[in-house]
Order: structure tokens, then sequence, then C-alpha cells
């Protein structure tokens, strides 16, 4: 199939399929009268390589999971998501504890906004000392 072809089915640009290409994404496509023929199997890498960057993935990453003979390394495939999972899952932790410590600060503003009084917050603030909980 031509590179419009692929282009229309992956939703990636004709520039982008042959960015891939050029960085060795794709195995050397085979050209019929100077045109790329690309087969289902370039389709189908053209697709994991958008789903992979739509994850987060850079370019240069997800052609370290390219073998030799231009197959995909399936376990390193599966070691590089579970890295990219803990990582995610490190930044939902400490996203939990900033979206905690912010609601404690806003409930002691809120008290103070309401009551006109000196509170904890003021007297660390005074202090210069305040810390998240």
């Amino acid at each position: 199939m031509r590179i419009s072809e692929v282009a229309r089915r992956s939703g990636a640009s004709q520039k982008a399929i042959r960015l891939y290409e050029a960085r060795g994404l794709l195995a050397s496509v085979a050209r019929i009268n100077r045109y790329r023929d690309y087969s289902e199997q370039d389709l189908n890498l053209v697709l994991l390589i958008r789903q992979a960057q739509a994850l987060g993935f850079r370019l240069a990453e997800v052609a370290a999971l390219r073998r030799d003979d231009g197959g995909i390394d399936w376990l390193r495939v599966q070691a590089l998501l579970a890295q990219r999972q803990q990582a995610v899952r490190a930044d939902l932790r400490r996203l939990r504890q900033l979206d905690a410590a912010l609601s404690q600060l806003r409930t002691e503003v809120v008290e103070l906004i309401g009551h006109g009084e000196s509170g904890p917050l003021d007297a660390c603030l005074a202090r210069g000392d305040c810390q998240a909980a």
C-alpha cells in the first residue's frame, strides 16, 4: 500500500511515517516504481508507534525495542511498560499527597476568612516555617 493509505489508516502524517523510516523505526520499505510499498506489518508498526507516543514514549525509546531482524522485542516492551507504569504510580502517590496538602491548606484559609481569627497558618507564616502536611 502507498504511504497515503498508511497515513489514512493510521492517523499519522506522511511526514511522520517518513521520519519513522529515517529513524529506523520502520524497516527499509520496498519500492515499486519509485513509490514506497508498505505492508500490513508496516501499518501495524506505525499504529504501535503512535500508541506508544500517545502514552508518552519518545521515538528513541520505541526504536530501542526493535530487534536486528526488524521485529519487536516484546520482552523489552513488557519491561518498558512496567517501568513506565511504576513511574506513573509514583507520580500518582505524589499528586495525592499534594492534593491532600492543598485541601488542608484550603480548609485552613476558609476557616481564617470565615472567623477572622489568627490560626495555625498565621503562626507558621509569621515564623516562616510553613510546611505541607
